[in-house]
This record gives C-alpha cells, structure tokens and sequence, in this order.
C-alpha cells in the first residue's frame, strides 16, 4: 500500500515498520526484517529511532494522521453541507483510507486481543480521543434524522466503523472464497454505497429541523 513517505533513511524505515507491523503485528516484527525491507543498515534503526517499541509508536502516529487528513480533507464545505451529505462526505473518506491503508485496522486489531501498555498508549494518545469525537458526531447526526435515534450512539458507531473497513481486514479470505479484489477501485466504489445505504437512513425520510428550521446550522466542525 503507498504510504506518501519521501524515501530518505529514516522515511524508509517508517514505511517499512507500517507494512511489516500492519501484516504481522508487534510480536511478529523483528527490527532486523524492517531494517531489510527498508533497504538500510540494520544499525540505522536505532539511530533514526530508539527502539523497536519507538518505530512503532511512530508508525502508528504516523498513520493516525493520515486518517485525520482523510476524513478531514473537505472539512472547510462541511458548513455548505447538509447533515446527511456531511455524513456521507467523511464516511466516504474514511472508507477510501481504510482502503489506502488498511495497516492502521491491523495494527489495532492486534494490540486489542491483548492488554498491554502499547495497547494503554494506543487508547490514551489515539483510540480514546478519535472514538470520542466520532460518537459526538454521531448522536449529532441522529438528532438531525440522518441515522436512527433507536440505538446508542456508541453502538451504532461501532457498526459503521466496522460496516466500513472489515472488509479491507478480510481481504485475503474474499480473494480466496470469490476471487474478489476489494481494493479495487471498483470494489471500493461499490462498497461505499453499500455502507452509506446500510448504515443511513432513506434518503426520503424526514430530516430533523434546526434552530432556525434549515436543519444545517451544526456540522461536524463544531464537535469537539
């Protein structure tokens, strides 16, 4: 997967760590398979970065704020939006990054099986904060009508949040059973529409008026 790194040394041994981390977790990363993917001398590594436990923290930073660019690349419209084009203009772009760079899902799925203080660090610096802000929007999006108001806003994040990337986690076993690319730009197309349209209320269904009786005057912008 392209990572958008300038491949100087210590940019090598990032994208490295992204991909070998994103396919075998931590425990299944040796610094020594990172130095060689990365093209550079294994001593490099501890010159560019502390330790193994320093890369990836790196990596998984790194990553994070691919996917706040992501999903916040349209933001400034965001006020020229309704409440359901909001919605799907950032699950869009969420979805097309969980395509682009679905390491970020691995690596948390694999630091979730198990407690430790990466997995402490994880939800203090990213996990916590990034989920938070993501149920505020979307108890925001049920009071305007855009989702039901009939679940907690916890829960049904979740079922976006996995509705929108399982399937690039599960990418081998498609491949395998149907001989389906999902990350295909076809495929990907395909299955944001399918989210969009399982995840969102009909579209004829009636919209939850504002204030001032538009039903635009919040946007994610004012979530915090």
């Amino acid at each position: 997967m392209e990572t958008g790194l300038e491949l100087d040394t210590r940019s090598k041994l990032l994208k490295a760590a992204v991909v070998q981390f994103g396919k075998f977790g931590f425990a299944g990363t040796s610094v020594r398979k990172i130095a060689d993917d990365a093209g550079v001398n294994h001593g490099s590594i501890k010159y560019h970065y502390s330790s193994k436990d320093d890369l990836w923290r790196a990596a998984v930073a790194y990553l994070y704020g691919l996917l706040d660019e992501a999903v916040h690349k349209d933001e400034a419209e965001w006020k020229n939006m309704s409440p359901r084009e909001q919605i799907i203009n950032s699950a869009t772009n969420y979805i097309r990054f969980s395509a682009k760079h679905p390491e970020l899902s691995r690596i948390v799925f694999f630091e979730t099986m198990h407690e430790s203080e990466r997995l402490e660090w994880l939800t203090e610096n990213f996990i916590r904060p990034y989920t938070s802000r993501a149920i505020a929007r979307v108890a925001l999006a049920q009071e305007q009508g855009v989702y039901v108001d009939d679940v907690p806003a916890m829960n049904l994040h979740y079922v976006n949040i996995a509705a929108a990337k399982n399937i690039f986690l599960m990418a081998p076993e498609i491949k395998r059973a149907f001989d389906i690319d999902v990350f295909d730009d076809d495929q990907i197309e395909q299955h944001i529409d399918a989210v969009l349209k399982l995840t969102m209320r009909p579209e004829n269904a009636e919209e939850k008026p504002s204030s001032d009786g538009t039903g635009t005057d919040k946007n994610f912008s004012n979530v915090t």
